[in-house]
């Protein structure tokens, strides 16, 4: 049985949904908890180091984003959790690259992900879609919920995320998307704690919108590298961002589609970061320029169905841009990863579709905005 991951609706202040939040989400951030401290276990990090960790990102975060904080900290109260296993939902990737006790190779505990964005000049109802199908633990897809947050201040948002986290793929109600890709690179883990990557996405979609989205994402400091695709369905326009810790290399569509996996494909990047991501699944290298060729050749009229039949493209099995489980043991990563969810976003209707596991389930979530 596939997980349909649960709709949790917030307004008030920062505590007050947190709190709400963790009350509703307790068992699914439960079983993240126990997932992530298996998998650390596994990699030779006991769970109070972990914490520890997770300790010294709760100061940072009090000094950078102090809303998020008192969000994050409802969120702990209303699980019963403590506060600092509510960051590591938050920060498993900060948390594992910035310190010496660590596995010898990091990126095994990182994500992948093949996201793609459609212009309206492609598409049958003339909005601009944003999908993406997020690698990781198959395990996680039992921790996944789906926030909508309705906002007296900013924008209302719809995001899907695992259960304690405050973002992953969403949009809001300015038509500002987001989606993130996971990259790795010398960088990563050797700044002091910025701002996660959870809390970096929903600050860009509380932003408001198009460009306080982008000058949001520029402004926040990073510990670790990723990709973060930003699109806004009431212009029509997108961009790629492939993030570092130090540096933002930005990317505009060549033509009516944008698409992007798991490594640096900007000149500038190419040529001046050793992108370490690729040794990791080098499946990364044809999964994007094969998404962007199915897209294109079905045509001028895609819709979110079109899109979903493309990114269940089995090709390249078990590492294509669906990644299945089966036949992926004993490969380049240490831990058994699939494709958790497709993520299919039309922000311009207001509607977000999820289908959880997508290699062994065709049955989609629906979830609107309005």
């Amino acid at each position: 049985m596939v997980a349909t991951p649960k709709l949790i609706e917030l307004d008030g202040t920062p505590h007050a949904r947190g709190l709400a939040y963790g009350q509703q989400a307790d068992t699914q951030l439960r079983h993240g908890l126990g997932v992530y401290r298996a998998l650390f276990s596994e990699h030779g990090l006991t769970w109070d180091s972990v914490l520890g960790y997770a300790a010294e990102l709760r100061d940072s975060l009090a000094a950078k984003v102090p809303t998020a904080m008192e969000e994050l900290a409802g969120i702990a109260e209303g699980a019963k959790v403590r506060l600092e296993e509510v960051l590591v939902i938050n920060g498993r990737s900060e948390i594992i690259n910035l310190h010496a006790q660590r596995p010898a190779d990091p990126s095994k505990l990182d994500d992948g992900c093949t996201a793609a964005v459609v212009l309206p000049a492609m598409t049958a109802s003339g909005r601009l879609l944003h999908v993406q199908n997020w690698d990781w633990l198959p395990d996680c897809a039992d921790s996944t919920v789906v926030l909508h947050i309705r906002s007296e201040t900013g924008p209302d948002i719809l995001t899907y995320v695992e259960a304690g986290g405050l973002a992953r793929a969403g949009f809001n109600s300015e038509g500002v998307a987001i989606t993130g890709n996971n990259l790795a690179c010398t960088q990563d883990g050797t700044a002091p704690f910025g701002v996660p990557l959870s809390v970096i996405r929903r600050r860009v979609l509380e932003a408001g919108g198009y460009s306080q989205a982008l000058t949001e994402l520029h402004r926040l400091p990073r510990t670790v590298s990723n990709n973060m695709t930003i699109s806004c369905a009431t212009s029509g326009d997108c961009l790629n961002f492939e993030t570092t810790p130090e540096r933002i290399y930005w990317q505009a569509p060549e033509g009516d589609c944008l698409t992007h996996s798991n490594h640096f494909t900007s000149p500038a990047a190419r040529a001046r970061e050793t992108d370490l991501g690729i040794a990791r699944g080098a499946d990364t290298l044809f999964r994007d320029r094969r998404l962007r060729r199915l897209i294109e050749e079905g045509g001028r009229e895609h819709t979110l169905d079109t899109l979903a039949v493309a990114l269940d493209d089995r090709f390249g099995a078990p590492r294509g841009i669906i990644r299945t489980p089966q036949g992926n043991e004993g490969e380049t990563n240490a831990y058994l990863s699939a494709t958790v969810a497709m993520v299919l976003m039309d922000a311009g209707a207001g509607e977000m579709r999820i289908r959880q596991l997508p290699y062994a389930s065709d049955t989609t979530c629906r979830f609107s905005l309005g």
